[in-house]
This record gives structure tokens, C-alpha cells and sequence, in this order.
């Protein structure tokens, strides 16, 4: 009896020392026996970047467009009449009893680039209203400017013509009557090639404005 009463106690001691030192398998059933540093570990989130993230751009940069410019062609030689281009137009509005200037814009049809001179004698440009013929560059010469262009077929160069307002005589007078308010054709074309045309419209002078001054009041002595 003595031997199993010292039997007995041995086993309880060593029992009792191994749940001390290993928990025992009680403590792996219960979540809330976890250890405190791995659960705060699974609630943090990862500081590494994801594998599927896609690289950080600025805006901007990489995905706009990029304009190249192609340099002019340079003129090789003097430009043929029959290869320029001349297409009139009136900008904006014009008014009946003023001034006008008819635009000329000069291209080539072939030539990557030439030279040109407009003058009286190589470009031609005609108004008229139906049938009636109203001012031409062939009565007033001088209102072509002389000047020397280079032209291009992807380009366009303006030449502006100033037309009185006026019909025209051989003389180019300045007594004769104005052109009325209405619908116009302008006509122009270089000397060897087909003519362009195009309609403008001649709108009624603006009246004067005319504000009255103010009237003094009179002053009252003391």
C-alpha cells in the first residue's frame, strides 16, 4: 500500500508539472487561448504591394499626344501661272459705301513650293451681280499690290485687294455710283488658270449715332 500511495503521488506530480509547462490540450480547442502577438499579426494588413498592382503614372505624361511639325517646303524655282491657285473671299462683313478688301488665297495645284509675283499682270479678280459687271482689276489696276510670295500646295498665302465700293470705268474714276446693299460674286484667277467664285453680301450702312450733350444746369448764386 505504501508503494502505491508513493506510486500515486509521482504520477500526480508529474501530471500536474507537464499542464504547467505545455498548456495541455484543453488550450488548443478555445480560440480565446490563442497568444495575443499572433492575433494582432492576422488583423493587420499586408504593407506589401500586391503583385497584380499596375505602375504608378503622372497624368499626362505618358499618354499625351505628341505633335510632330513637317518642315515647309523650300521653293525650287518661279511658279507656273497655270498651276496657281487664287480663291477670293470677303472676310467678315462687308458694308455697302465703304471700302472692301477681297481676300486672295494663293496655293499651288502641283509645285510643292515656288515663287510667284502677284501684280496687276498675272492675277485678274471681277465682281459682278447676275449679269452686271461692277468693278474689275482690269479698270483699277492699282488695287492689286506688287509684291513677291512664295506659294505651296499644303499651304495657303493671302494677298488682300481693296475694292472702293464704287463701280468701275476704264479710267477708274471716282464719280461713279456706289453698289447697292445685296448679294455679290467675287472672281478672281491667275493669268493661265481656271477662274474661282465666290458669293458675298454686301449689308446697309450703319446709321450714325449720334448722342446729344448734356445740358448745363444753371448755378445758384449764394
Amino acid at each position: 500500500m505504501r508503494r502505491l500511495l508513493v506510486l500515486g503521488i509521482a504520477l500526480a506530480l508529474v501530471f500536474g508539472i507537464g499542464r504547467l509547462l505545455g498548456g495541455g490540450p484543453a488550450q488548443d480547442d478555445d480560440p480565446s487561448a490563442q497568444p495575443a502577438a499572433a492575433t494582432a499579426s492576422s488583423a493587420t494588413p499586408s504593407m506589401q504591394p500586391s503583385a497584380s498592382a499596375a505602375p504608378v503614372t503622372r497624368a499626362g505624361r505618358n499618354d499625351r499626344p505628341v505633335k510632330v511639325r513637317t518642315p515647309l517646303a523650300v521653293p525650287t524655282g518661279p511658279c507656273l501661272d497655270d498651276d496657281v491657285r487664287v480663291v477670293p473671299s470677303v472676310d467678315g462683313t462687308a458694308y455697302a459705301g465703304n471700302d472692301v478688301t477681297v481676300t486672295l488665297n494663293l496655293s499651288t495645284s502641283d509645285s510643292p513650293a515656288c515663287t510667284w509675283e502677284v501684280s496687276p499682270e498675272s492675277v485678274v479678280v471681277k465682281l459682278t451681280s447676275g449679269s452686271d459687271r461692277i468693278w474689275s482689276t482690269q479698270d483699277c489696276p492699282g488695287a492689286v499690290p506688287r509684291q513677291q510670295v512664295t506659294l505651296r500646295r499644303d499651304s495657303t498665302t493671302t494677298v488682300g485687294v481693296v475694292w472702293s465700293g464704287q463701280r468701275s470705268d476704264p479710267s477708274c474714276s471716282r464719280t461713279t455710283s456706289w453698289a447697292e446693299p445685296g448679294f455679290y460674286h467675287a472672281s478672281a484667277a491667275a493669268l493661265g488658270s481656271e477662274p474661282e467664285d465666290r458669293q458675298f453680301q454686301l449689308a446697309a450702312p450703319q446709321p450714325a449715332t449720334i448722342t446729344p450733350s448734356p445740358t448745363p444746369e444753371p448755378t445758384t448764386k449764394s
